[in-house]
């Protein structure tokens, strides 16, 4: 006799959907290569060499130390390469994937728990940046763990929990300038909280336990801010620039939602349905419903899927996501207490569900003040998961009973109907809404490799120009100044040219100096080129520097978002954007 089919556990479905992750995040190894700005500043440390301390020049300005220290160590045990500076983002990506799937089974249910952990690796934005060297997946993980540790502490006056949040604060302030809004998330959802609860036991140890976690990340982060060269004022003097004020608001808030409906590609609508459909097959296994049921229960999960698919495909699925995220945050709260699990405290889980509103009301007020650069709005994402994946959730629950609660003779025919009429709808919708959408299809995985082709082309060049002159093409022979382009001098110097230098100002080229006693070349990329003081230092020089070629740089996506609204990223034929990057000959 066979023994009775064992259901597949929540702990099971999250664990296959975090390897997924992974995967869809390492795939396409080829295509990684440092092209933003900031990748090659936080991936040049150990290349920069001893005279700069091996640090890139104001590099404390882009970000604090902990970022680019873990990519030093990738490098060290893998070697000064692409892959190498981005593993500590894979894995920091992969691992965001398994916790947002882990806190939200917490929090909510085991449903919740595996809706969020789809959305969060089917991400195409956050797939894009586990793929960089940035430093804003890696702060997502800390964010993420802290608020988690900082629930842990307040829903339960627990203050080894408070020492544990404090300290992944700390970490995440360590990696990110932002990175202290944990503590800002958690205060903001503690005063509603204790609000509602109105327990004056609860009121104290709660201030206990906050007092605990902001006095222990700033220990943490301290040593960051004693070591800065020219203080935090420094620091917040260059985060200033980019603020953009009230008066850009509602611009910089629309350019942000089309930038994730470029970057999402095809992965913003089929996560939503992904998320659906692993759901629902996994209800579909833990239930004995009648195969009537089944039927009805199917065609209803398979209209929802193709529903959302279409209006994410006509809008983004960061904005599908957002409202049912802010209906079903406002539903809990307003009306009763979330489907929790059994053994779970009401009361933390209904401090779970502020947090949620804090991190997310906080972030989308905030983030539009400042310059649209796609990256910042990762953190804004994450709670996004947490929630939609507990809407998603509850939608497909409500499907579920709908199914049970219906006549079994006339569920099916009448099912069938609507729902592959929605279908029909739906994927016709979709198709258009991709057709709309004027990014790649895959953005996730686009090729990144623009700057690491032109610098091996550079390479090239320069070494059979020595040679045409008589010299010696060795790599120690010659001097490349790479002006304001990091990424481009973390190519260079990972192709083996020792003497690539960062360059900020053209002094070497002034006239009336000797000449070089090596051949000297520079290199000027977008950001120089786009530089009116560039422009005034190069005639300055009175034409010793030589322009000996100009390559064409077609940049991804990602790169082009950060200099121009979505609707400039195309010319008018459709293709991509071009910049150039110029050789030049010191002579």
């Amino acid at each position: 006799m066979n023994s009775p089919r064992q259901p597949i556990s929540a702990l099971t479905v999250i664990l296959l959907v975090v390897v997924a992750g992974f995967l869809l995040r390492g795939a396409l190894p080829s295509r990684i290569a440092i092209e933003h700005f900031d990748e090659g500043v936080y991936a040049s440390n150990l290349v920069t060499g001893p005279e700069y301390e091996y640090r890139y020049p104001s590099r404390h300005l882009f970000a604090p130390p902990l970022g680019p220290w873990l990519i030093e160590w990738s490098q060290v045990a893998w070697g000064i390469n692409d892959l190498a500076s981005v593993e500590v983002n894979l894995i920091a990506g992969g691992l965001t994937v398994w916790l947002v799937g882990f806190i939200a089974a917490r929090w909510f249910n085991d449903r919740a728990g595996i809706a969020a952990a789809a959305l969060a690796a089917l991400s195409g934005v956050h797939i894009l940046y586990s793929r960089t060297a940035l430093t804003d997946p890696l702060v997502c993980f800390w964010m993420l763990a802290a608020v988690y540790a900082i629930w842990c502490s307040l829903s339960y006056g627990d203050k080894s929990w408070a020492l544990i949040a404090g300290l992944l604060t700390g970490l995440s302030w360590w990696t990110k300038y932002n990175g202290w809004l944990p503590l800002a998330i958690g205060v903001s959802a503690t005063i509603p909280w204790l609000i509602v609860c109105r327990d004056r036991a609860r009121l104290r140890t709660s201030l206990v336990c906050l007092a605990i976690i902001i006095a222990t990340a700033g220990l943490v982060w301290s040593p960051v801010w004693y070591n800065l060269p020219d203080g935090y004022a420094a620091v917040a003097a260059n985060h200033r620039q980019y603020l953009v004020g009230l008066d850009r608001w509602p611009q910089t808030l629309w350019q942000q939602l089309l930038n994730h409906r470029i970057l999402e590609g095809a992965l913003g609508p089929l996560s939503l349905a992904a998320a659906v459909i692993v759901v629902g097959a996994f209800s579909h296994l833990q239930d004995n419903a009648s195969a009537t049921t089944r039927t009805s229960h199917f065609w209803k999960l398979v209209a929802l899927a193709v529903g959302l698919t279409a209006l994410a495909s006509l809008s983004a699925s960061s904005i599908v996501l957002a409202a049912l995220a802010v209906y079903w945050l406002w539903r809990n709260v307003e009306w009763h207490p979330a489907d929790s699990p059994p053994d779970e405290d009401p009361a933390a889980v209904q401090l779970a569900l502020w947090m949620l509103i804090a991190w997310i009301a906080g972030l989308s007020l905030t983030t539009p003040l400042y310059t649209a650069y796609p990256r910042i709005t990762l953190p804004w994402l994450v709670p996004i998961w947490l929630a939609g994946g507990a809407a998603i959730a509850w939608l497909v629950a409500g499907i579920r009973q709908a199914a049970d609660e219906t006549p079994t003779a006339t569920a099916p025919r009448g099912t069938i109907a609507w729902a592959t009429g929605i279908i029909v709808v739906g994927l016709a919708v979709a198709i258009v809404g991709r057709y709309w959408n004027p990014g790649s299809t895959w953005s996730a995985w686009q090729s990144h490799t623009g700057l690491a082709d032109i610098a091996a082309e550079v390479k090239t060049d320069i070494e059979q120009r020595i040679t045409e002159q008589g010299g010696s093409p060795r790599s120690d022979n010659y001097v490349v100044d790479v002006y304001g382009e990091p990424s481009l001098f973390f190519q260079l110097r990972q192709l083996g040219i020792e003497l690539a230098l960062p360059a900020s100002n053209l002094r070497f080229a002034q006239p009336g100096l000797a000449p070089p006693t090596h051949p000297t070349f520079l290199l000027a990329g977008p950001h120089a080129l786009r530089s009116s003081q560039f422009e005034e230092q190069l005639a300055e020089t009175a034409g010793r520097l030589k322009l000996l070629k100009t390559y064409p740089y077609t940049p991804s996506d990602f790169v082009l978002l950060n200099q121009h609204p979505p609707e400039e990223i195309r010319q008018a034929d459709g293709q991509q954007r071009q910049y150039s990057v110029r050789l030049y000959q010191l002579e």
